[in-house]
Parts: structure tokens; C-alpha cells; sequence
């Protein structure tokens, strides 16, 4: 263990971190969710327009939404989006949990 400026941590890590960490990595993690902050709007629609045509196909409720895709096509279009950004969050995850080994043992 040893004191730094940024609290104690363990030193061990803290040298395996400065031979294989990029801390740019997480200035292109924020950019990647700033991007997808974008796209916010995007998947709020389109789960609004697939809970209408779910509505419509399974409860009877009256049509509410019209368009060219298939109820199946925009599912896949939003389940492809999630798990981009599963995938984007899971490295970010790694990234922060790297640095959360460093709290000191004991």
C-alpha cells in the first residue's frame, strides 16, 4: 500500500496499471456515451412505435402507429442498438473495475 494524492492504494496494482492502463481509453469512453446520448431519442421512439404495434397485434387495441417495417424488423433494429450499447457499457465497466483494484488490500 502506499499514500498518493488520490488516496491509498496498492502498489502492486499501481504498477501493472502504468505498464498495461491507456488512460485515453476513458476519454473514448465518454465519448462513445456521449454519442449514444444521440441516439437517446431514436430508441425512446422506437420503443414507443414497438409497444404500439405490440399493443395492436396482441392486446387488440386499435392501430396506432403505420409504416413500411415489420413489427420483427424494428425489434431486431432496437435489439441490435441495445446491444451495441451493452457491449459499449461492458467496456467501460472493465475499464472502471481496472481502477477499482487498486484499493489497498487489508
Amino acid at each position: 500500500m502506499i499514500d498518493t494524492d488520490h488516496g491509498a492504494i496498492d502498489a502492486d496494482v499501481l504498477a501493472e496499471l502504468q505498464q498495461s492502463f491507456a488512460t485515453s481509453e476513458l476519454l473514448t469512453a465518454i465519448e462513445a456515451i456521449e454519442a449514444s446520448e444521440g441516439r437517446q431519442k431514436w430508441l425512446r421512439a422506437c420503443l414507443v412505435r414497438l409497444h404500439a404495434m405490440a399493443n395492436h397485434l396482441i392486446n387488440g387495441a386499435p392501430q396506432a402507429v403505420t409504416g413500411e417495417e415489420a413489427i420483427w424488423q424494428l425489434a431486431e433494429e432496437i435489439g441490435d442498438e441495445l446491444d451495441a450499447r451493452t457491449a459499449n457499457l461492458a467496456h467501460v465497466s472493465k475499464l472502471v473495475d481496472r481502477l477499482g483494484q487498486l484499493r489497498p488490500n487489508g
